[in-house]
């Protein structure tokens, strides 16, 4: 990776071993929750918990997820990727909660982060770029990258199978699972 070239790194599963929405959440699936989801694409657990928490005060919103990045988050971090990214030009890009992404951006001192679900939105804003990620929904992103850091969990295969040929891509194996 280039030394003066932003890198955009993804949170969960990248950063940490971690889903940092759901893990937060404490969310435990139904099967009516699971049934929903599948027919609506709507996680209801997930909408009423989030719903919540988002009435709460905000110091109180931000203590918590100060105490979670710090119990919880930095006990699962991914150490080959932080020693990647230390010292760099680094863009948080996550499907995360907004406030964990600005939390998990403070502490490693990112330039920049993005919580959204349509992370190829951000391709306008970083014309040159490379990327840090475990998700194949990234593939847009890893296209236009100047270079891809691909974290696998047992899944290397796949990757190889659906990457760009003529990408420039590295891989970090953990060898274990998500869940």
């Amino acid at each position: 990776m280039k030394e003066d070239r932003t890198i955009l790194v993804d949170i969960c599963w990248t950063l940490f071993y971690s889903n940092t929405t759901y893990d937060f959440l404490h969310i435990c699936g139904n099967k009516f929750n699971s049934l929903i989801y599948k027919l609506f694409g709507i996680d209801l657990v997930r909408t009423r918990a989030i719903h919540a928490f988002n009435r709460l005060p905000l110091a109180e919103r931000q203590t918590r997820v100060e105490q979670f990045y710090t119990d919880y988050l930095m006990p699962r971090k991914i150490t080959p990727v932080w020693q990647m990214i230390e010292g760099r030009n680094i863009v948080l890009v996550s499907q995360t909660m907004d406030l964990i992404a600005k939390t998990v951006a403070n502490h490693i001192g990112a330039k920049a982060y993005h919580a959204t679900q349509h992370k190829e939105e951000v391709l306008s804003l970083y014309p040159e770029f490379d990327i840090i990620t475990d998700n194949i929904s990234d593939l847009a992103l890893i296209r236009r990258a100047k270079q891809a850091t691909i974290i696998t969990y047992n899944n290397r295969p796949r990757w190889e199978k659906i990457l760009p040929k003529d990408k420039n891509v590295h891989f970090i194996e953990t060898g274990r699972n998500k869940y």
